[in-house]
């Protein structure tokens, strides 16, 4: 298996670039009571390497659930799809905020 350990200078960088915001819901790190992580878009234990364009920012509650999925069931047609990239997909066509703000995903 890779090594999963990623290096101060690279946490410190992916953090930057995400702004202490989850790359997924785009939550404030600031505002979490657990921790983020760095999490692997393409999870190690499918062959992802520990590199700049391999990882975000992730509150505890995104890296749970996405854990090392990288594609789930689109609920209209049933077809596998791949799960939101964040170097890739534009959050915009993915999810929305609701009125308790908090984002969905598009219907």
């Amino acid at each position: 298996m890779a090594d999963s350990r990623i290096p101060a200078a690279l946490r410190e960088h992916v953090t930057h670039r995400a702004k202490n915001c989850c790359e997924y819901c785009y939550s404030q790190s600031r505002f979490a009571v657990q921790p983020f992580s760095i999490e692997h878009i393409n999870p190690t234990s499918k062959g992802g390497l520990s590199t700049e364009d391999n990882l975000a920012l992730s509150c505890q509650g995104c890296n749970n659930h996405k854990y090392n999925k990288t594609q789930g069931s689109d609920p209209i047609s049933g077809q596998k799809t791949p799960l939101y990239h964040p170097r890739i997909h534009a959050w915009t066509d993915h999810f929305v905020w609701n009125e308790d703000y908090e984002p969905v995903w598009h219907k």
